[in-house]
């Protein structure tokens, strides 16, 4: 089987690029890939892939978004493939699509202070609700279920959905051997060596803020902050509630793994959030989670068994919350290993198999149809 695979960044580092670097890794026996994107990690590429690269214009996501489209179609369309994948919106000829995002959704959560952000997306809207109702794309793949009522609902999708949760890399997010790595691993990242650390991964716009918001209430704990996000902002937030000696602003780590492996808790309130890799990553590192109850990844949590879910915009619910773990270590620790138990069966083979059932079943559907 022959597949074009079109993706902004084929990029370990972001959760698309992930998603796409996992796939072709585990499906390159079966499947003949050729990967159409316009930026790649050399590290990520098996031998045997093909790269084409789609020269788009950079500047910012709106330029990106709206210069890969068309340099995209045009690549795709000179080469043969069986099927092309599109990661949402990349490239308008698409048998199957990954919807990652669904803007006219995530407009609805942007915080009003995101003036440009917010500009952005409705900009992008139309061409994202025209894309979901063309005539070619025979399936979605929707990476929750948050993900698949989004689409239908905002743009009208009406085709079958193959519901596929982001897999995890059970082998590198692992709980702690034992204490003394744990140990170890906070003396690494210049954390407490007792105490209680909690650890927040992603965007900052997915809670950073609320996270900070809740530590003058939990004086025994310390936050790790692992970001690509500017955190100028917060930093001053952290000295404005007189935290700031509390707060570990480390920034981007291409490692979370062991920070996730010197953590207890990981606290991640977001608002959107289509999946939350992060959520998951952290429950396979087993730890015990506070998500927010609307993403995705929080659609495995069975709350108060294998982790905590909250209302973000509600502070007395992510603290009552974070309480119940505070007035009973052991619960945390029971919910950790729960949240273990979950992820395995969640791993990026299980990912990957459901995947190549859907582009047979879409190559089966238009051969039937033609």
């Amino acid at each position: 089987m022959k597949v074009a695979l079109v993706v902004h960044d084929f990029d370990s580092t972001y959760g698309q690029g992930r998603y796409c670097v996992e796939i072709v890794r585990l499906l390159r026996e079966q499947v003949q890939f050729t990967v159409y994107a316009s930026f790649w990690n050399d590290a990520a590429i098996p031998d045997d892939v093909v790269i084409r690269r789609v020269p788009a214009w950079r500047a910012r996501a709106l330029t990106t978004i709206f210069s890969f489209i068309p340099l995209a179609e045009l690549a795709v369309r000179r080469g043969r493939h069986d099927l092309i994948h599109s990661q949402g919106l990349t490239c308008w000829s698409a048998d199957v699509i990954t919807g990652h995002v669904c803007n006219a959704a995530r407009l609805k959560q942007t915080p009003l202070t995101q003036i440009k952000s917010r500009r952005s997306m409705k900009l992008v809207i139309p061409l994202e609700r025209a894309f979901y109702r063309q005539r070619r794309a025979r399936r979605l793949i929707a990476i929750s279920r948050v993900m698949a009522r989004e689409i239908t609902e905002e743009y009208g999708w009406n085709r079958p959905v193959d519901l596929i949760y982001h897999g995890t890399n059970l082998t590198q997010f692992r709980p702690a051997r034992d204490s003394e790595e744990k140990r170890a691993l906070r003396q690494q990242y210049r954390l407490p060596a007792d105490g209680w650390v909690w650890v927040f991964a992603g965007e900052a716009v997915k809670g950073l803020s609320e996270v900070l918001k809740q530590l003058p209430h939990f004086p025994e704990a310390h936050l790790l902050v692992l970001t690509r996000s500017s955190l100028a902002a917060f930093q001053d937030e952290a000295n404005r509630l007189g935290i700031s000696g509390r707060v570990t602003f480390h920034g981007f780590e291409l490692q979370p793994e062991l920070a996730f492996r010197a953590s207890d808790t990981f606290v991640y309130p977001s608002r959107y959030d289509t999946f939350g890799m992060v959520g998951a990553e952290a429950m396979a590192s087993g730890l015990s989670v506070v998500l927010g109850r609307d993403i995705g990844v929080a659609e495995l949590i069975d709350a108060g068994r294998n982790g905590m879910v909250c209302s973000p915009q509600n502070p007395s619910d992510l603290r009552a919350q974070l309480s119940r773990l505070a007035e009973s270590p052991g619960f945390g620790i029971a919910l950790g290993r729960a949240a273990r138990k979950t992820i395995e069966r969640y791993d990026w083979d299980a990912c990957a198999r459901a995947t190549l059932k859907s582009y047979e079943t879409a190559i089966r559907d238009r051969e039937s149809q033609s």
